[in-house]
């Protein structure tokens, strides 16, 4: 039996002096009232309230117990209080994790944003590019790229991401531009984690096999390179967006555009989120929002 039960009874009644009164006061019957109180004093084993046909007085017992009865719906009054003032300012630490660049660049500034908004919250962050096991690490939000694996874990969108295809206009001018996959062959790919590139032919996934003079796990440094004219790279938006936009890469292949990847937030199964978790994952979905609008 919870050890919880028939003590807000017992008070409802030694309080009011009736268990009618009680159970008008509790919103249920007067026999769950009078049930709950005999099950409180057999848990005790002890009588709490003498009754008689007209009467309704308290034990010995019972005035000792009300005292301290009490004293813990005070407490959990209080304790309850200060969950409400927890959520109206929240605290405490977040463990987060995210790939690099993507985090020093999008998660971070977000991040900081939330943590100005909400000066108690403490943030620790680890920028990795392994796939993290959070559970037994203790982080409470992960954002990971791309397709998910199938798991356990609790997954909110923020945002896609696009991969495309850019070479510099210099390179264009010396090698020329593919118009067809079948083209890539013939072109020099600037390599990062992967020697094979996605695409979408019509409605058909492809993986193309790509070479090149080049490999580097480091997106900056192939962007680099594309930059100067060394070849063919194939990146996310978020790495070419800006030298597109100056003119020193052009987009090709751009009808064989992959389709987008997710921008993922994962955190542990929990029935309830601490509230600085859930604030910190609404603040990540709200500003991918208004950036992507």
């Amino acid at each position: 039996m919870d050890r919880w039960t028939g003590i807000d009874e017992f008070v409802a009644v030694a309080t009011l002096g009736s268990f009618t009164q009680a159970a008008k006061q509790l919103g249920t019957s007067v026999a769950q009232v009078s049930r709950r109180v005999k099950e409180l004093e057999q848990q005790l084993n002890h009588q709490l309230l003498t009754r008689t046909t007209r009467t309704l007085t308290l034990t010995q017992e019972g005035k000792v117990f009300l005292t301290h009865a009490r004293h813990l719906q005070h407490a959990y009054h209080d304790a309850q209080l200060a969950l409400r003032q927890r959520d109206q300012q929240p605290s405490g630490v977040l463990k987060l994790t995210a790939p690099v660049m993507f985090g020093e660049r999008y998660i971070m500034p977000i991040v900081h944003d939330f943590m100005r908004k909400y000066p108690k919250v403490s943030v620790e962050m680890l920028l990795s590019n392994e796939q993290l096991d959070i559970v037994s690490m203790g982080i409470d939000v992960a954002i990971r790229l791309g397709h998910l694996k199938d798991s356990s874990l609790k997954a909110r969108k923020l945002s896609t991401r696009n991969t495309l295809v850019c070479a510099s206009p210099t390179y264009i001018t010396n090698y020329g531009q593919p118009y067809s996959l079948n083209e890539l062959s013939a072109h020099n790919c600037l390599i990062g984690n992967s020697r094979t590139w996605r695409f979408l032919d019509a409605t058909r996934e492809r993986n193309i096999s790509v070479h090149g003079n080049l490999i580097c796990n480091s997106g900056w440094a192939l962007l680099d390179a594309a930059c100067k004219g060394l070849g063919l790279v194939q990146l996310p938006h978020y790495y070419v967006q800006t030298a597109l936009q100056q003119q020193k890469l052009v987009e090709v292949l751009p009808n064989f555009r992959p389709e987008p990847e997710g921008v993922w937030a994962l955190y542990p199964p929990r029935q309830y989120l601490p509230t600085s978790l859930r604030l910190l994952l609404d603040h990540l979905v709200a500003q991918f929002a208004q950036q992507n609008s």
